[in-house]
């Protein structure tokens, strides 16, 4: 009797611990740098419904991503600016969720110099103050990419490519104009809109127009490392509620 005793105590004690495994539970997110306070806001929200789980976020741009992907990184959920990136991905069978839209993102041109004038929009650059324009590197992130595209259908990119910076990311592109180590540049709407970039002396912008560049559909996935783990899936379907669908607005994303 106390045999079986014994083996009932230890046995309720095993399943406690491994369903306390099961509750708690951890992913790691790669995101497109775009996104930085958009989708923190989005983790804390999340965290209030499911404080028991972790959220790791890395972000960067979307093409350093993608290779990290293809190498192997541990990443659980790939959010990309670019949604070709996540197509690529799952034709390759690294995101195993067949990619899904979450939004389309704007560029804006953007200074903290006092000479700025929205008004002008692209004439700006022309400006005899403007000495140094950053953008985010064409090569692998895809708001520089489009930041490009634009400068080119205005028939500007070849005379502003010598003062042009090139950030490795959104991110670092909206950092050197914050910080004034450009004079003015391009960058993603929502970080023109994040709360600790705008508060300066001048926060206008001016909203690049979207038949300028091709649209810059953004799109996220579970990957193959990510899909034995069921919050991967859990936080795949919270972010299409209606919460985040007002969180993105909120940060200038357009949504479907």
């Amino acid at each position: 009797m106390m045999k079986k005793m014994k083996k009932l105590i230890i046995g309720l004690v095993l399943a406690l611990g491994a369903s306390t495994t099961l509750w708690a539970d951890k992913i790691t997110v790669f995101a497109a740098a775009d996104l930085r306070f958009a989708l923190d806001e989005v983790k804390s929200e999340f965290l209030k419904q499911n404080p028991k789980d972790e959220l790791e976020m890395i972000y960067g741009s979307s093409g350093k991503g993608l290779r990290q992907i293809e190498n192997g990184a541990p990443y659980d959920i790939y959010f990309s600016a670019n949604m070709e990136f996540v197509q690529k991905l799952y034709k390759q069978g690294d995101v195993t969720t067949k990619p899904k839209l979450y939004a389309i993102g704007r560029v804006v041109i953007w200074s903290k110099h006092n000479k700025f004038n929205p008004e002008l929009g692209f004439l700006n650059f022309t400006q005899d103050w403007v000495q140094k324009i950053a953008i985010a590197n064409p090569a692998h992130a895809p708001y520089g990419e489009k930041a490009k595209q634009a400068l080119e259908s205005m028939k500007m990119y070849k005379s502003i490519e010598s003062k042009l910076v090139l950030g490795e990311n959104i991110s670092q592109t909206a950092g050197f104009v914050a910080s004034q180590t450009a004079d003015i540049g391009v960058i993603a709407l929502s970080l023109a809109l994040a709360p600790t970039i705008a508060q300066t002396d001048n926060d206008a912008y001016y909203l690049i127009d979207a038949k300028l560049h091709e649209p810059l559909m953004q799109g996220y996935g579970i990957t193959k490392v990510g899909s034995i783990k069921p919050l991967s899936k859990t936080f795949f379907d919270f972010f299409q509620t209606k919460d985040v669908n007002s969180i993105m607005k909120k940060y200038g994303f357009e949504t479907k």
